[in-house]
Parts: C-alpha cells; sequence; structure tokens
C-alpha cells in the first residue's frame, strides 16, 4: 500500500486487521509526527477490509518505546497499530495491549547528482570500505545507495539483516565499527547521525527527505565540549541533591537504568528522590526544580531529552551515562546509558 510518498506493509497489516474475532472491534492507530499525515490514508485502507471503530492517536509520538498506554485504558481497542517502528527491544515492561508495530518506507529515488555526490564525499575521505546504516523507514533509500556505492566501486557493509539503529541504540553500527573506515547515515533530520557521531567521527550523513549530504561530526562535537563543561562545574562544586526522573510509558521505564542511576548516585554520597513523567517539558522541571531543590536532574526515560530538549535548561540535567561519568571520573564521554 502506498501513501503518499511511503510503502506500508499490507500483506502483514491485512492478516491482523482479519484475525481479530470481534464482529467490529476497535484499533488505536499511533504515528509519530512525521506520520500522522498517513493517518487518513491508513485509516480508509482499513475501513475497506472490514468494519471497524478507529481511533487515532493525537499525542506525541517517539518512538516504538512510547506506545499510548493512557488512551489505550480507557479506548481498550482490540489492537494497537504503532506506525514507522519495529517493536522495540530494550524494553523491560510487557504492555497489555495486542500491538502491531507496522514499519513505513520512505520511497524515493536519489537524485543522481546527490549519488555522485556522496560518492565524491566518502572518496575525498579515503574511505574505501563503507557501512551504510538507517532506521526502518529509510531502509528502501539505503539500499538504493548501497547498491549505487557497490557499483562505483566501494566495499559496502550492511547491518545483519532486520536490525536498525534507534536513537538510543546504535549496536547495529558498533558491531561493524572495528571493519570499516567509516559510514554514511541515511536518515532524517539531526537526531539519528548525531547519535551516532558520539561514538565516531568517521561519519557521513544523508538526509533524503531534505536532498542534503552533511557532517554531523562538528555539531556533535560542540554537544559534547558543552557536557562535559557541565560535569566539570558539578565536580566542583558540593553535591547534597538530585531528582531521577523515570519515564511513564512502559518502554521508557527503565528499572535496570534507574538502579545504575541510584548506585552511581550513592557512589557520589548524593540524597536523591525518584519522579515519574510519561512527557518532560520546562514547566515540569521547573516544577521538579521548585519542590526538591536539586543539584542536578537525571533523565531514565531517554537519553536525547537532556542532549536535545534541555541542554540549556538553567539546572543541569544529565543522562545517566553522565552521572556515571560523574560518580567515577569517566573522561571519555559515555552514551547513551
Amino acid at each position: 500500500m502506498i501513501c503518499d510518498s511511503y510503502i506500508i506493509e499490507e500483506e502483514k497489516l491485512i492478516g491482523e486487521v482479519l484475525s481479530l474475532p470481534k464482529p467490529r472491534p476497535t484499533i488505536l492507530i499511533q504515528a509519530p509526527e512525521g506520520l500522522k499525515k498517513l493517518y487518513k490514508c491508513l485509516g480508509d485502507f482499513l475501513r475497506g477490509i472490514r468494519e471497524l471503530e478507529l481511533y487515532f492517536s493525537l499525542s506525541p509520538s517517539y518512538g516504538a518505546c512510547d506506545i499510548p498506554v493512557d488512551e489505550a485504558f480507557h479506548i481498550r481497542p482490540d489492537l494497537i497499530i504503532h506506525l514507522g517502528h519495529l517493536e522495540y527491544k530494550l524494553s523491560e515492561v510487557k504492555i497489555p495491549w495486542r500491538i502491531l508495530y507496522l514499519p513505513v518506507y520512505y520511497n524515493i529515488e536519489v537524485p543522481q547528482k546527490t549519488l555522485l555526490e556522496v560518492a565524491r564525499t566518502l572518496q575525498a575521505k579515503n574511505w574505501r570500505t563503507i557501512a551504510v546504516v538507517n532506521p526502518v523507514t529509510e531502509a528502501l533509500i539505503a539500499g538504493r545507495i548501497r547498491v549505487y556505492l557497490l557499483e562505483a566501486g566501494f566495499r559496502v557493509l550492511e547491518p545483519v539483516p532486520g536490525e536498525f539503529i534507534l536513537g538510543c541504540d546504535y549496536s547495529p553500527m558498533l558491531k561493524m565499527i572495528d571493519r570499516v573506515d567509516g559510514f554514511l547515515i541515511v536518515a532524517g533530520g539531526v537526531f539519528h547521525p548525531l547519535g551516532a557521531a558520539f561514538y565516531t567521527d568517521k561519519i557521513v550523513a544523508y538526509d533524503p527527505y531534505r536532498d542534503v549530504v552533511w557532517n554531523p561530526v562538528e555539531e556533535a562535537s560542540r554537544v559534547v565540549r558543552k557536557r562535559m563543561f557541565t560535569l566539570a562545574q558539578l565536580r566542583n562544586q558540593p553535591l547534597r541533591r538530585a531528582v531521577v526522573v523515570a519515564g511513564g510509558r512502559p518502554g521508557q521505564y527503565r528499572a535496570s537504568i534507574i538502579e545504575l542511576t541510584r548506585r552511581a548516585l550513592g557512589e557520589l554520597g548524593v540524597e536523591y528522590y525518584v519522579v515519574s513523567a510519561s512527557y518532560l517539558t520546562v514547566d515540569r522541571l521547573i516544577s521538579i526544580d521548585d519542590a526538591f531543590k536539586p543539584d542536578f536532574i537525571v533523565v531514565t526515560s531517554c537519553p536525547r531529552l537532556p542532549i536535545d530538549d534541555f541542554i540549556d535548561f538553567y539546572k543541569p540535567v544529565l543522562t545517566p551515562g553522565e552521572v556515571i561519568m560523574l560518580a567515577r571520573g569517566v573522561e571519555k564521554y559515555v552514551y547513551p546509558w
């Protein structure tokens, strides 16, 4: 099925919907912001399969870790369709609803001039062995670029089939890091390339939505310098109190990471309070500060929140990895946990 410039796996979708036992089953559909535009197309397609009661979630969605269980509690759907991601493998909490994780593939042809630019950029770095990695949505485009680079004379490695990078999981990339000269990250926006550049400076990125080839290393270096400066400031002041934020969504409630953070705070001799939040905003951080007056706040739900959303908050907002660095005097930047 084609919606806009995206391909949705039709066979898997039809099989799942037809298998629902009720005569008029209820389905809750969720998508990240960039894919909510596919709601009408998908809804019309589903109504053509059988009689359904459809709900479309308008809440923010930041990935497969962010299933709208609060909405499902009231709607009681027979199926939740999460659009755009595969099942989140790092979840520590089982969700008591049937969920179909439905990948969506952005489907465009990469312009020839862009393919030439990619090849020239890699050649200028003297990279001959390349790995092309990507989130699931850009899988088709990444595959086409791999074919082009192979034909252009590069040796091209690819991740294990079915493995894709996430903003908090770069293991498909890290498995190949010692076997390549560099990586080409095919992904929209800054989010994924920046995270990849926290691990290595051998990164070039291609954004197929803007048709731009760019280098995320300089921005990643700027962010890391800022994070290291924050940690240096904390090391040079007395630390008495911290607040640990636990995620309120199942995929973002990380008991193992909370425990890791507790131990690190114990090593620092800092008292701490644990709060929970499904979504963090600046206003909620201000409320945390008003309530507990912490020296710093640790976010365990998503490592990108301290780095992307709250990097300029007036109190230090840290990742669990940064707390470990603080507690154990680690000088090499630790990401994500």
